[in-house]
C-alpha cells in the first residue's frame, strides 16, 4: 500500500551527470510520486567553462567562433543528459520540465527555483567523502543558504555507496529535529506531506541540552524542574505523532539528553541508520544574505545521511 501527498508539489532536480547527482535521482525515486507532482529538471553550464562576456569582447574572431562552437557543444550535452535522466527516472506520470542554465550554478539554482515558485530542490551534496562526517560541498551549501524554498541535499551513505541499494534494501527510516518551535513544527508536517511507502520509519526526536561543567548535568537531571521540562517534552512529542496525519502507522518519538544538541542528532542519525534528517529553518526573510541556525547548520554540513532542511516557501512569507 501506498500513500500520497495531497497537495501537489513542485520539486526541482538538479544534476551535472555526477555520481552524487545521479544518487540523488535514485532517493527521489525511493518516494512514490504521483501525476499530481510536477517535476523540473535543470543542469547549470558553469560559466567557468565556457568564460565571461567580458573575458568573449577580448577574443579576435577565429576565438570567439570557437567559444560559440564550444558553448553549443554544452548545451547540446547538458540537454542529452536531462533527456537521458528523465528516462532513467522512468515516471511517465509526473509533469515533467527540462532547463539549461548558463551561469554560476548556485544562482543559477536558486534564482530557478524563484521563478518556478519550487516546493523543494533536490541535490547532491558534491562534498568530500571518506570521514565519518561528510562535509557540504560549496554549491549545496550555498543553495541550502539562499533558496527560497525547502532543500534536500543527498548524500551517500558511509560506505561511498551510489547504486540503488539503499533504496530498494530496507524501508526508509526519516529521523524529525523537533524542539516544539513553529519551524521544527513545519518541518514535521512538510515530512507528512511527502509521498511515502506506509513501511516508511519516522522518529521524532527531541534533545535536551545538558551543562556539563562542574558536572552541573548530575544536578540537572536530578531536579525537580528537569523531570518536569522531560515530560513537558514528551507530551509535545506524543502530541506531534497523533496530532499530524502522517502518511505511515510506523511513528516514535525519543527523548535525548547531551551537551551538544547538533551532536546528539548527528549521533542518533548515526546509531538508528537514518536515511534522512528533516530539520525546520526560519527562512530568508527581506535580506539574500542569511545564516542557517547553528544547529540547522551543523546537522546540514556534517551529517552521515540525507538532509532536508524545510523552509517557508517566499510565496507564503509574501502573503
Amino acid at each position: 500500500m501506498t500513500f500520497e501527498s495531497e497537495k501537489p508539489m513542485k520539486l526541482l532536480l538538479v544534476t551535472d551527470g555526477s555520481a552524487g547527482a545521479r544518487l540523488a535521482l535514485d532517493f527521489l525515486r525511493a518516494f512514490p510520486l504521483h501525476r499530481g507532482n510536477e517535476l523540473t529538471i535543470m543542469s547549470v553550464i558553469d560559466k567557468a567553462l565556457y568564460g565571461t562576456d567580458d573575458e568573449e569582447s577580448s577574443l579576435d574572431e577565429e576565438q570567439r567562433d570557437a567559444l560559440h562552437k564550444t558553448r553549443e557543444m554544452l548545451r547540446e550535452d547538458a540537454e542529452r543528459l536531462l533527456e537521458a535522466e528523465v528516462e532513467r527516472f522512468g515516471n511517465p506520470e509526473l509533469k515533467w520540465s527540462k532547463r539549461v542554465r548558463h551561469g554560476q550554478p548556485a544562482d543559477e539554482i536558486v534564482k530557478t527555483a524563484s521563478e518556478l515558485g519550487v516546493d523543494l530542490v533536490v541535490m547532491g551534496n558534491h562534498g568530500l567523502g571518506g570521514v565519518k562526517r561528510f562535509l557540504l560541498g560549496s554549491t549545496s551549501d550555498e543553495v541550502m543558504q539562499y533558496a527560497p524554498c525547502s532543500v534536500l541535499i543527498v548524500r551517500p551513505d558511509q560506505t561511498g555507496e551510489t547504486d540503488d541499494a539503499m533504496r530498494l534494501d530496507h524501508p526508509l527510516h526519516l529521523l524529525v529535529a523537533y524542539d516544539d518551535s513553529p519551524h521544527a513544527r513545519r518541518a514535521a508536517e512538510f515530512c507528512a506531506s511527502l509521498p511515502m511507502e506506509d513501511d516508511t520509519q519516522i522518529t521524532a526526536l527531541s534533545v535536551m541540552p545538558l551543562v556539563t561543567s562542574y558536572r552541573q548535568d548530575i544536578s540537572q537531571q536530578l531536579g525537580w524542574m528537569w523531570q518536569e521540562r522531560r515530560k513537558v517534552i514528551e507530551k509535545g512529542l506524543d502530541a506531534l505523532a497523533s496530532e499530524i496525519d502522517w502518511p505511515t502507522p510506523h511513528v516514535a518519538v525519543e527523548v535525548r539528553e547531551g551537551e551538544d544538541v547538533s551532536s546528539a542528532i548527528l549521533d542518533a542519525s548515526d546509531e538508528l541508520d537514518i536515511d534522512m534528517i528533516v530539520i525546520g529553518d526560519k527562512g530568508t526573510g527581506a535580506i539574500r544574505k542569511f545564516l542557517l541556525g547553528s544547529v540547522t547548520r551543523r546537522i546540514a554540513h556534517h551529517a552521515p545521511c540525507s538532509v532536508l532542511v524545510v523552509r517557508e516557501p517566499a510565496r507564503s512569507r509574501a502573503s
